[in-house]
């Protein structure tokens, strides 16, 4: 099944060095606590991605490296000091670079709570046989191998990109690496399903006599590699030292007090907890450290604004602080909103337009909607959607910042009527390959999730005060169930029995029969919408 997806963003990296700058200019004169921490942490972050643009582009990136570097040495020196010292902040540095290079999203930083101030004390649980020698991934490991070199002190990371199948990465490092006696310690997030990032690094580093002995990882969690692991790679994980640098919730105890896992039952929610925050209770969602949290706030205050989501009332490095809502209630099973979910689809799109590069194209949507609905349905059943006009498709999006997730148990009934929208603010950038799409992609998942008759669908779609274009809903309407038909197949291969409760694939395959049955994409011959 094709779920998976990088967001990426081509961007001046010295329009991005001088706004590190601005962001360390401000940090110098913040007061000693955990936002200047947070801040110091944001600016390493985004540093990190500078250079991983600057490393993928094969240019020159040492001087890089080593403000990287010694911005992970003052994070690692106010964690230590519980945020009351940072020393010395680095300089950015003058440099030539490219006008452009492509930046990817940290992911385990905009999702999935890795932080790095927990790679620092995994690093410090290694037990080391030589001198270490960091090797971070890249993407991420741009940052979190600079943040584990500065707690083992030792020199700055090398990075590498693995390539080739995703289930079966291979990894290229320079020859100059292999060095009679260090310690090699392998720097991710992960593993994934086949764990094949880690394990490329440690395949070309045992290829030339590293004995794995002297090979160490330093993963995000203390799982296994996933279904597509090959026997080699589970086989060296199991026996290789590995130091899960997991989440640990203290920072927002010294804070926010007693704290309550919250979960909705959802397999791809975001970290929460229930706490307390001056007082009042509080729910304190993952939200991204750094910018990509402070972007998150800027959409929920303005959503809230509207009237659509709870109040937020700030951030707590990476977390964002809503207000509780005690009398909210999940939506009776009678309860089809229509007219108000078709507004906050419309007022979505008027506050966060998107650029054009911000999601997956047409194309990519029906590459991935054959494939999906082969597996499916079977071979043949794809041949539905060869009349697809891509390129005219294509011409009829107008990228927005959607909510992608419009499922019934992603809303709440207050007592006074009004309707909530709950985590309204991380799926179009999420880790799958949707990403930023036009507002009818909005109107299909909602007409999807809550089977919308065909009266029920034009009332939500008069509701939006949108034009939306039918061609392009039909569209959606085939690749929103083969997408989630997608998603929740390959959860239940991995083993997360909640993905098969709360939406079980053969819904969305049955769905996606009858709309093969109705229709040919692109066409206005027999339109499911009227």
């Amino acid at each position: 099944m094709l779920v998976y997806g990088d967001h990426k963003q081509i961007a001046d990296p010295r329009e991005e060095l001088t706004r590190v700058g601005d962001e360390l200019a401000i940090l110098a004169s913040m007061p000693a606590g955990i936002e200047r921490h947070a801040k110091l942490v944001g600016a390493l972050i985004e540093a990190g991605q500078i250079h991983q643009g600057i490393e993928d582009e094969g240019c020159e990136s040492a001087e890089l490296s080593r403000f990287v570097y010694a911005l992970a040495a003052s994070v690692l020196r106010s964690w230590d000091s519980r945020y009351s010292e940072i020393g010395d902040i680095p300089e950015v540095p003058q440099m030539r670079l490219p006008q452009a290079v492509e930046f990817r999203l940290p992911e385990g930083f905009a999702f999935y709570a890795v932080y790095p101030e927990q790679f620092i004390e995994a690093a410090r649980r290694l037990e080391l046989r030589g001198a270490p020698r960091v090797i971070g991934i890249r993407s991420i490991g741009t940052t979190l191998g600079a943040v584990v070199a500065a707690a083992l002190d030792a020199p700055p990371p090398d990075t590498v990109r693995p390539f080739g199948d995703p289930f079966a990465r291979q990894a290229e490092l320079p020859p100059g690496i292999v060095e009679n006696g260090a310690h090699y310690v392998i720097v991710d997030e992960g593993p994934g399903l086949s764990g094949s990032s880690f394990g490329a690094v440690a395949d070309w580093l045992q290829a030339r006599g590293v004995p794995l002995e002297r090979i160490a990882f330093l993963p995000s969690h203390d799982g296994d590699p996933g279904a597509k692991a090959s026997d080699v790679h589970r086989m060296r994980w199991r026996k290789a030292q590995r130091v899960p640098a997991q989440f640990d919730p203290a920072f927002l105890r010294d804070v926010a007090g007693a704290l309550e896992p919250f979960s909705t039952g959802s397999p791809w929610e975001r970290l929460k907890f229930r706490a307390a925050w001056n007082g009042e209770p509080v729910l304190l969602k993952f939200a991204g450290l750094g910018a990509i949290g402070e972007c998150k706030l800027a959409m929920a205050r303005a959503l809230h604004a509207g009237g659509f989501t709870p109040e937020p009332l700030g951030l707590l490095h990476g977390f964002l602080v809503e207000r509780w809502l005690a009398d909210a209630q999940p939506l009776a099973t009678n309860d089809n909103p229509v007219e108000e979910i078709g507004r906050y689809i419309g007022a979505r799109a008027k506050l966060f337009p998107a650029a054009r590069s911000d999601g997956a194209s047409i194309k990519q949507l029906l590459a991935m909607a054959r494939r999906n609905i082969e597996l499916a349905l079977g071979a043949g059943a794809q041949s539905a959607l060869d009349s697809c006009d891509v390129d005219a498709l294509q011409l009829r999006v107008h990228r927005v910042r959607t909510d992608n997730r419009l499922d019934r148990g992603e809303w709440l009934r207050l007592r006074d009527g009004r309707l909530i929208k709950t985590d309204a603010l991380d799926h179009h950038q999420g880790h799958d390959l949707v990403g930023c799409q036009d507002p009818a992609w909005d109107v299909a998942g909602a007409v999807v999730e809550f089977g919308l008759d065909d009266d029920q669908t034009a009332a939500l779609i008069a509701a939006t005060g949108l034009f939306l274009d039918r061609s392009l809903l039909d569209f959606y309407l085939v690749s929103y169930c083969a997408f989630r038909a997608g998603q929740t197949a390959l959860a239940a291969e991995m083993g997360q029995a909640a993905a098969t409760r709360c939406c079980a694939p053969n819904r969305y395959t049955h769905h996606l029969s009858l709309l093969l049955q109705r229709t040919r994409c692109g066409t206005r011959q027999e339109s499911l919408v009227g």
